[in-house]
């Protein structure tokens, strides 16, 4: 096959850009890896709950309602904010030294029921076909009856579907299903709040102190773990 020299030259630079790709291609992977939205649903044992949930490495974006009111979370290396989209106004949190720490340890801010349950003794189960998907089913019965269980994808992600809890005094579960997860890039500024936000910032310890005497803020704090840290052993 005879080409022109035209055709040559887009070929090299095509060619070239194909190199500078691959050669980009990890770092770029790996960001990607980190960066998430999901919608996901909680129902059961109390009120409905609809959550729309971004990251990009440890840093997490989350819009649901309370009490009708749009309430945006957000969560960097270093705080915990939660404000009301309509009175743009909330509160900033001092995230505890434990739950910083805790970010290196997992691969998202949210979304890692699977990898809770394996660590606390869960075992897989079987895996099944959802949605045209294959999902690996874990689960953990506890010696009390209690069960958990987690459908999640089948590859290093393990991304979850659906978790599930039941508690056997009760007779009562409560579901937990992700309807779509995707991949995609998100600016930084996504995760910080407008400057026309107006925040009252709280350190840690003044934080728990006053929640003990009443609610603090425009709404608790829907992802503890990522403020307080993970709960302490009894």
């Amino acid at each position: 096959m005879v080409r022109s020299a035209r055709g040559m030259r887009i070929h090299a630079r095509l060619a070239a850009a194909a190199l500078v790709a691959s050669l980009a291609a990890p770092g770029a992977r790996a960001q990607e890896a980190s960066a998430w939205w999901t919608q996901r649903l909680t129902y059961g044992a109390g009120p409905m709950v609809v959550e729309n949930l971004w990251c990009k490495g440890p840093r997490m974006r989350a819009e649901s309602v309370f009490l009708g009111h749009p309430i945006v979370t957000l969560v960097d290396e270093r705080r915990y904010v939660i404000f009301d989209a309509a009175t743009r106004t909330g509160i900033a949190i001092a995230r505890s030294p434990r739950a910083i720490a805790e970010d290196a340890k997992r691969k998202r801010p949210f979304g890692y029921e699977a990898d809770e349950l394996i660590a606390e003794g869960g075992e897989k189960v079987g895996t099944e076909v959802r949605a045209g998907e294959e999902v690996d089913h874990y689960r953990l019965t506890e010696p009390n009856g209690d069960q958990r269980e987690v459908w999640a994808s089948a590859d290093a992600y393990r991304l979850p579907s659906e978790s599930r809890r039941f508690d056997r005094s009760s007779g009562q579960e409560t579901r937990m299903v992700y309807v779509r997860w995707l991949q995609q890039a998100f600016p930084d500024g996504f995760f910080r709040p407008d400057p026309d936000v107006k925040l009252e910032e709280l350190g840690y310890d003044e934080y728990v102190a006053r929640s003990r005497q009443g609610p603090v803020g425009p709404a608790p704090p829907l992802y503890g773990n990522l403020l307080h840290g993970p709960a302490r052993e009894e």
